[in-house]
């Protein structure tokens, strides 16, 4: 068995500042590929010296492909060169940079992070910024830094009892809703998608349109892929339609949301926002949302955590090895339609 390891090196081993803990291939993991597969090939060429005539130099007899931040997408080109590739294992998020049909017509299986550790990441940072928004944690401490900072513009709220809207319900949204029990929310959910009754039942959720969900939640939790359907998606009309002091969450992509309106809005004070992602990151300095008292803003960093990185890829090496060797499936597979539904990066 032959496997490719096509992030850059230096991205894989070094992303932390090489603190071994906190790396995705820490002599750990390096030993446990090396002794798990036949061979391996490193990428070690820079990130962004690294093209396509490199990965289809590298992907030659290769039976499994690792991927992951700072990879070439799998193009025919590429493909082309790899008559023997039988599967694309992503160690980030969105596999849509990576993967593309002719991936899925090869017969190759695509199997990610994202509905494990990113998408468990992702909704305990959603409930995060939730506690830290709504209770105004973070205007406390803007305020002790301060004291020109009002404090109770938005006084404090309990997120117990309240009503939680989820737009989108895929990976990320399923973990947010079982994070979300102790808490007793109502929670309503709109999805393009469909979600069973099974799993609406399991959590005690309810059906919404997008426009109940705006009109009539607390706070909002926004968990749509970025593509040329969902761009703006958040109009104008469904910020407007906010309850006063109703808090909407954004750790899905920035691009879904039509910005201006909700920098107008929010200038408002009427309404409030917790944001990990924005229509550009990071943020330039005179973006006004820095100086509203009632937005709490992190720089895309909804994701796992370093410490966390060192389990996605030693997972990842016991579902390439899997499937290898006896045609076992993992239950992260990513399908077609879904891949090619993802956010764009």
């Amino acid at each position: 068995m032959k496997v490719l390891v096509c992030a850059p090196y230096t991205i894989l081993t070094n992303y932390n500042d090489g603190v071994e803990e906190y790396e995705f291939f820490g002599p750990k993991n390096i030993k446990k590929i090396e002794e798990t597969f036949d061979e391996v090939v490193w990428n070690y060429k820079k990130g962004k010296e690294f093209t396509k005539e490199h990965l289809k130099e590298l992907v030659k007899g290769c039976d499994a492909a690792i991927s992951g931040w700072g990879s070439i997408m799998y193009d025919k080109e590429v493909l082309d060169c790899a008559p023997n590739l039988k599967m694309i294992a992503h160690t980030a998020g969105t596999v849509a940079s990576v993967v593309n049909e002719e991936t899925y017509d090869k017969g190759i299986k695509v199997i990610g992070a994202n509905d494990r550790e990113f998408s468990e990441s992702v909704a305990e940072g959603a409930l995060a910024m939730a506690l830290t928004r709504y209770k105004n944690i973070d205007g406390w401490l803007r305020h002790q830094a301060d004291e020109k900072v009002p404090y109770e513009d938005l006084p404090p709220k309990s997120i117990f009892g309240c009503t939680f809207g989820i737009v989108s319900y895929g990976a990320v949204a399923s973990h947010l809703a079982r994070l979300l029990q102790p808490f007793g929310c109502k929670i309503m959910v709109y999805s393009k998608y469909s979600v069973s009754d099974e799993e609406m039942k399991k959590y005690n959720m309810q059906r919404a349109s997008l426009e109940e969900v705006f009109k009539e939640c607390d706070i909002i939790s926004l968990h749509t892929a970025w593509n040329k359907h969902t761009e703006n998606m958040i109009s104008e009309d469904l910020i407007k339609s906010m309850k006063d002091g109703a808090l909407l969450i954004n750790t899905a992509r920035g691009k879904i949301v039509y910005q201006t309106a909700l920098e107008e809005e929010l200038a408002k004070g009427r309404i409030q926002a917790a944001l990990d992602v924005l229509w550009k990151e990071p943020p330039p300095p005179e973006n006004p949302l820095w100086d509203m008292p009632n937005v709490f803003i992190t720089d895309h960093r909804g994701g796992p955590t370093p410490d966390r990185y060192k389990y996605i890829a030693s997972n990842i090496i016991d579902d390439v090895y899997n499937f290898l060797k006896d045609g076992t499936v993992p239950t992260n597979e990513i399908k077609k339609e879904r891949a090619l539904s993802m956010s764009l990066h």
